[in-house]
């Protein structure tokens, strides 16, 4: 997401980059050209008016054009502004001591059951006790499909046969208060749009849960539409925040950059892909740095620290730093790094990024198993000197492993280029001292 918007901006900041000194036009135009980028990806118009208008005026006031470095003060006031705009991370409100109750609401087909799921699997692996409570007696199936997800990652549910949401609360907080459940996150009914009948069943059912989170469920994708949607949700509810699915697509995201300076309402969680654990906190400086090409190191450290154990990482680095990481290595770390996206998802968090010349499908499984498939067709001396590996052999592993040798010429290409993204990131420590 945002792609876009980052090879935009890059564009904009190589050329202030060249130019060293800056006038007061070169800030203009740039202002000018940050603005299209922003309306270009779906940014509510007075958002972009808003950052811009506060950059220039900040520019004027820090005396940007007598700067030494006049072109890395304005990406740095522009970072500042976007922040500022996104508001800092906002954590849910939850008391460990009483009955909490999380509502999530939104248009059918954006992913609230499943966003559900996984929010319980996120409180339960924070020591929590969470309860799913589907109260969508409206779509066929959406009972049956929390019924599923829970059973599947182990996450309790609670089974309703009143058919009917207020009768369901009432028997709901005394099967709580007997079971030690802390948290209730409730599914309601998805609407196709924003039908007053059905609004009005919402509004209801909210009076009388008093939940202390009521979070509306966004699709990344549906762009502005999902601005009028927060409205037509506000007048009937008091949201506390919102949840953004797809967040891994390839959408512009403009709608995730503009949904608190519209709604005064921060963005709580992403969703970003479909197994259980793709749900992240959403942390704006984390995000706006991505953006900015200045990377995300703390991000991918956690993401690493999820993956990898401390005992493997320290084994990696020694390794490389030792120059004897081979194949047999690379082909472990494929295991580990497809729990992180793949190496294109890593390369994303790096402020290196947009240098990396990475096959976009890398992070595909089949992709990941035709490289161990590869890998596995060499002889252990291939394997441990990938130097010595010429056309010929080159031929008759594509051969053994049932591919052609274009594979194996792409899969030694991510080999060397992993290497060199590793060497760059060696003194990961350093890197995060500085940030």
């Amino acid at each position: 997401m945002f792609e876009g918007l980052k090879e935009n901006l890059e564009k904009v900041f190589k050329r202030l980059r060249s130019k060293g000194r800056l006038s007061e036009e070169d800030i203009h135009t740039a202002l000018r050209e940050v603005r299209i980028a922003l309306f270009e990806s779906d940014v509510n118009y007075k958002v972009a008016k808003e950052v811009v208008s506060r950059v220039g005026e900040s520019a004027k006031s820090e005396k940007v054009i007598e700067s030494l470095t006049p072109s890395e003060q304005v990406i740095t006031i522009l970072y500042r502004e976007l922040v500022g705009i996104l508001g800092e991370s906002a954590s849910l409100n939850i008391d460990p001591n009483r009955q909490n109750f999380i509502m999530l609401v939104g248009l059918q087909g954006n992913g609230k059951t499943t966003t559900a799921a996984k929010i319980a699997k996120f409180l339960k692996g924070k020591g929590y006790k969470p309860l799913l409570i589907p109260l969508d007696f409206k779509r066929p199936g959406a009972h049956e499909q929390l019924v599923f997800l829970g059973e599947r990652n182990g996450l309790p549910v609670f089974k309703d046969s009143s058919g009917e949401p207020v009768s369901a609360i009432k028997d709901v907080v005394s099967y709580m208060e007997e079971q030690g459940f802390n948290i209730g996150i409730v599914d309601t009914a998805g609407r196709k749009e924003i039908d007053t009948d059905l609004m009005d069943e919402l509004k209801i059912v909210h009076e009388v849960l008093k939940p202390q989170e009521t979070l509306l469920v966004m699709d990344s994708t549906i762009g502005q539409g999902a601005l009028r949607v927060c409205q037509g949700f506000l007048d009937f509810v008091d949201l506390t925040g919102g949840i953004f699915t797809k967040f891994d697509s390839s959408a512009k995201g403009g709608s995730v950059l503009s949904f608190r300076y519209v709604t005064g309402k921060p963005v709580k969680f992403v969703g970003v892909g479909e197994k259980i654990d793709d749900l992240e906190t959403f942390e704006p400086e984390r995000l706006i740095s991505r953006i900015l090409g200045r990377g995300d190191i703390q991000t991918l450290v956690e993401k690493a620290q999820k993956a990898i154990s401390e005992e493997e990482s320290v084994k990696l680095l020694k390794k490389v730093s030792e120059g004897s990481f081979d194949l047999n290595d690379f082909r472990e770390e494929l295991q580990s790094l497809a729990k992180m996206g793949g190496i294109s998802s890593i390369a994303s968090y790096l402020p290196f990024a947009s240098q990396m010349k990475l096959p976009a499908n890398f992070s595909d499984d089949k992709m990941t198993r035709k490289m161990v498939a590869i890998i596995n067709s060499m002889t252990k001396e291939e394997r441990e000197n990938p130097d010595i590996i010429n056309g010929s052999r080159r031929e008759r592993i594509a051969k053994g492993a049932g591919v052609e040798k274009y594979d194996v010429n792409l899969l030694l290409k991510n080999y060397f280029n992993f290497k060199k993204l590793i060497k760059n990131v060696k003194s990961i420590d350093s890197i995060i001292k500085f940030r």
